[in-house]
């Protein structure tokens, strides 16, 4: 997060905060905040915010003018950017760039790729308040050399920090003040990829149709064969590959996704929509050199090939939006 003044911005989220409440800023207005921001307190001349703000477009000054005198009074009274006659603007305000952690529930992004992960390298995390069947399973699953973590209640498990989206989770249904049923919401919101195996000595057939609905690779029930145990895990671990593969790929593509400009995203959506250069230079008011130089720097920043991964990534991104962002036209 970035602090200037009394505002903090989030360049990565594309979000700004005034004393700590959110305030909207439009796509074109952020885009010039994030250059200034870039520029460290250096002028940033007219013409290079143009370009960096419309890419490949024809604009006059005025537009530029506007963006600025919105920021102006987003920002209220304090003199945030600082307009040098005949050359361009800065910002007046010091940058304080915060260390701050990954946010909890955040599941941080690996290193590793699809190619190098498989079901062997899966940790499986174990949320159970009996002590005895934590240390029983962590027994266990030291014999077989399998990665594991042990947890006593659904809120420990949701204070840790999660270093990999490659995990699958065995989990007591019957947990105190939370449930197993309310950790399995809680990680469907945040689109955690982990295969859920749950554990309970007194399951109903309610529960575990509403487990299994929700999403639950498994349903066992206390106490349970050892051998019946490793093979249900051996199959969670090998999906969990999978999952985490598709959660690998869905938060590239929105990462990707945030790099394009405002025009940029409306150019995307256009082109998965199957329209062509002509009509899509129609729609937005431009010329076609300028729309293909558009779609030219869409497939840079989305590191597409072809307009088949272009879809594919534009389809992923508008399903697992936060309800917060920006969604795709």
């Amino acid at each position: 997060m970035i602090r200037l003044g009394n505002a903090t911005i989030s360049l990565e989220r594309r979000e700004a905060f005034l004393d700590g409440r959110p305030v909207r800023i439009g796509g074109r207005a952020f885009d010039i905040l994030a250059a200034l921001i870039r520029a460290k307190g250096r002028i940033v001349e007219k013409d290079d915010l143009i370009n960096q703000v419309w890419p490949g477009t024809v604009v006059e000054e005025n537009n530029l003018q506007v963006q600025i005198s919105s920021l102006r009074k987003t920002f209220g009274p304090q003199e945030l950017i600082q307009t040098v006659p005949r050359r361009g603007y800065r910002l007046s305000a010091e940058i304080d760039i915060a260390e701050t952690q990954p946010p909890r529930n955040e599941i941080i992004l690996p290193t590793e790729t699809a190619s190098s992960v498989d079901a062997s390298a899966v940790r499986v995390f174990v949320i159970d308040d009996d002590a005895s069947i934590r240390n029983a399973l962590s027994r266990l699953l030291r014999a077989e050399d399998i990665p594991h973590a042990l947890f006593g209640s659904a809120e420990e498990f949701l204070a840790a920090k999660w270093e990999s989206p490659y995990a699958c989770i065995l989990l007591d249904i019957n947990l105190p003040d939370k449930s197993g049923l309310d950790l399995q919401e809680a990680l469907r919101k945040i689109k955690a990829p982990w295969p859920i195996i749950f554990m309970t000595g007194n399951g109903t057939i309610q529960i575990t149709v509403q487990a299994m609905k929700a999403g639950a690779k498994e349903f066992l029930t206390k106490p349970f064969d050892d051998e019946h145990l490793l093979d249900v895990l051996a199959s969670a671990r090998k999906k969990a590959v999978e999952c985490g593969d598709a959660w690998h790929y869905m938060k590239m593509s929105i990462e990707k996704y945030g790099k394009l400009t405002s025009r940029e995203k409306e150019v995307y959506s256009l082109v998965v929509s199957g329209l062509t250069h002509k009509e899509i230079s129609q729609k937005i008011g431009t010329s076609e050199v300028t729309t293909k130089v558009h779609k030219k720097n869409i497939m840079l920043k989305m590191q597409s090939r072809s307009l088949i991964e272009l879809v594919s990534m534009y389809n992923t991104i508008k399903l697992n939006r936060h309800p917060e962002d920006q969604e795709p036209a």
